[in-house]
């Protein structure tokens, strides 16, 4: 548990009536967090899960498995009908205290704040509910197009560059996504970037750089890669005198976008968790005007929102019912690995939206769980199995070779170099993960090579923190990775084989990167290590960041922005783009803000042409004429 979860932890203790024991408040507070008393188990055994529900014995769990619900009409095809958790409520009447605003915004990310900020600079009045005690950022790349600083350094996307970068993106995605979304990047990423950065963060002493740029070697990330790689990823670094976290200045530049969005009147009110939205008379009709949040002792209070709503409650990571369902295959990973502890990411956003007729993403979602192939980063070098065959093109960012990671036998794998690693380094692709440089000297490195001079080769592997261990000879590498010395050598033959002939005749790696395996000696780490960090499927919506219903239209007064939004990632996360996920919680937090600050508090519902011809004819399964499929008779086309 962090410090600020302590501190809240203690917060609640304080506020509990006297007489309560210590575990009622712990279960309690379980209970605001989304933990159930099975995932109080888990928490208490390290693991990161969030229960279905407050079952507390098998009998319980075993009747909530065995009963059936009325799910939402977004729920995505194949959410189970026994998805008590997923059910629409009963509303929340209990409300202890209300409060009036323009704008609600529910999630105090970098999306939330984005949005928050807009909307109060734009003249709303804000309220920001966040479950924790404080806001929340993670990471530390922004990937941008055409913000003031990528053009002053010769970084400037014509139109095309976009258009390959959208096309890129939703080729990467097998075509799941919305390219509208990645099209409303593309044009205004870069401005939003320099809204952040020069109104709040270049006066404050912040500055800015590019990861592996220059590039040393020629790159075409069009035409010349498997995974292209655009180069749109910004850190920031902090003022002088201020120590950097393990994510650079990204922690202290979210800072400022709370501060800045409290300047402009916004008022944040912390653990305060949202539980419902309000919609109409029947919460399935009208406008959306307010949420019920719930307070860290168990009261509610309701958020009236004459504008409207903007979800920004992150992903679902820590719910392990809405992993079951929508991202099967990272519910173990989710739980064992993942380095977000916050037990606030449970889903909120998307169970809320969906409640008042939102509609999720198709399932499988996209996640993100980062790893490298082994100590030596993201560079491709050769990997071989557990049996010490060769089982994939090396040169794949971090993201992608973690998927492939995950169906190895027992997890195991061994990245492999020889003595020339620290020249071929730098021309890695500049992907993610990837180190691209060596920090000793070459050439001293490569005349202790010459001669032999192992007493200096291990001094200088010492002194420079080489994490890889070596081997002399093929047959102690064999040892090592505990494998046949003699498939090794058959592996490592038909590679160095490619790698002289330029050509790679089994996985097609380009021949820039075949580098062979061939002088001792030889480096090696093991299974690389990966850890899932969250989910990127939400809610289906416009490219103005609205939600919509079941007919496309946009539910009046609801809008969403960061992880809850939808369609902007599918089957895996576009490391091709670092920074992605951040520079759309920016733009698209700004464009709801914007969107809520200027939307007409009248407006109820939207015409549905399809929506009324279909309520005329029921039993009709699309418009007449409409044709689709395949041709009658049931035959391709000639």
């Amino acid at each position: 548990m962090g410090v600020d979860e302590k501190q809240s932890l203690r917060m609640l203790g304080a506020n509990k009536r006297k007489g309560k024991e210590m575990k009622s408040i712990e279960m309690n507070r379980r209970a605001f967090l989304g933990l159930g008393a099975t995932a109080a188990v888990a928490a208490g055994m390290g693991l990161a899960g969030c229960a279905p529900s407050g079952t507390s014995n098998s009998a319980e769990v075993a009747d909530a498995a065995e009963k059936t619900v009325e799910l939402p009409v977004g729920a995505p095809s194949g959410t189970p009908e026994t998805a008590t958790w997923c059910a629409i409520p009963k509303v929340i009447t209990d409300i202890a205290e209300e409060k009036s605003f323009d704008v609600i915004v529910v999630g105090a990310g970098l999306a939330g704040l984005a949005a928050a900020a807009t909307a109060a600079e734009n003249g709303a009045s804000v309220a920001v509910l966040e479950t924790l005690n404080t806001y929340q950022t993670r990471g530390q790349d922004i990937g941008t197009v055409n913000s003031s600083f990528q053009i002053e350094n010769g970084l400037e996307a014509s139109e095309q560059d976009i258009n390959d970068m959208c096309l890129a993106l939703q080729r990467y995605a097998g075509n799941r996504t919305d390219q509208r979304l990645y099209r409303v990047w593309g044009e205004r990423s870069g401005s939003d970037f320099d809204w952040w950065y020069k109104t709040m963060l270049e006066p404050k002493g912040y500055g800015i750089e590019i990861p592996r740029w220059p590039m040393e070697v020629e790159y075409d990330p069009v035409d010349g890669e498997w995974f292209p790689q655009f180069c749109n990823q910004l850190e920031f670094t902090v003022p002088e005198g201020v120590e950097s976290g393990m994510n650079g200045g990204f922690p202290g530049a979210i800072g400022e976008l709370e501060a800045y969005a409290k300047e402009h009147g916004a008022e944040f009110f912390y653990e305060h968790r949202g539980r419902q939205l309000v919609r109409g008379a029947d919460n399935a009709s009208g406008r959306v005007t307010g949420v019920i949040a719930e307070t860290s002792d168990g009261s509610y209070i309701k958020f009236t929102g004459a504008k409207g709503v903007i979800l920004a409650t992150g992903d679902y990571g820590h719910n392990v019912d809405m992993m079951q369902a929508w991202c099967p295959s990272q519910l173990e990973l989710s739980q064992k690995t993942n380095v977000y502890p916050s037990t606030s990411n449970v889903g909120d956003g998307h169970l809320m939206g969906m409640w008042v007729g939102g509609m999720m993403q198709a399932i499988p979602h996209a996640y993100m769980a980062h790893g490298t192939p082994g100590n030596l980063g993201s560079d491709p070098f050769l990997l071989v199995d557990i049996n010490g065959r060769r089982f994939t093109n090396e040169d794949i960012p971090g993201q992608s070779f973690s998927n492939l990671a995950e169906e190895q036998p027992q997890l195991v794998f061994w990245q492999i170099a020889d003595a020339k690693y620290p020249e071929q380094m730098k021309w890695s692709s500049p992907t993610h993960g990837a180190q691209m440089s060596f920090s000793g000297d070459i050439d001293a490195w490569n005349a202790a090579m010459e001669t032999g001079d192992r007493e200096t080769i291990e001094a200088m592997l010492t002194e420079q923190g080489v994490r890889m261990a070596h081997a002399w000879t093929v047959e102690e590498l064999a040892e090592g990775i505990h494998v046949d010395a003699a498939v090794l050598q058959e592996t490592l033959d038909r590679y160095n084989g490619f790698a002289h002939d330029g050509y790679d005749a089994d996985f097609g790696k380009q021949a820039k990167r075949l580098w062979p395996v061939e002088n001792p000696p030889y480096f090696y780490s093991s299974s690389g290590q990966w850890a899932f960090m969250l989910t990127m499927g939400g809610l289906k919506g416009t490219d103005k960041a609205e939600v919509i219903d079941q007919w496309g239209n946009p539910i009046p007064g609801l809008w969403m922005a960061g992880n809850v939004q939808g369609m902007r990632f599918a089957i895996d996360y576009p490391t091709i783009v670092c920074g992605l996920s951040h520079s759309l919680c920016l733009t698209f937090g700004r464009v709801a803000g914007e969107q809520a600050a200027a939307a007409d508090a009248s407006g109820t519902e939207y015409e549905s042409i399809y929506k009324t011809w279909k309520e005329a004819n029921p039993d009709e399964d699309q418009a007449a004429g409409s044709g689709g499929g395949a041709p009658a008779g049931g035959g391709a086309p000639a």
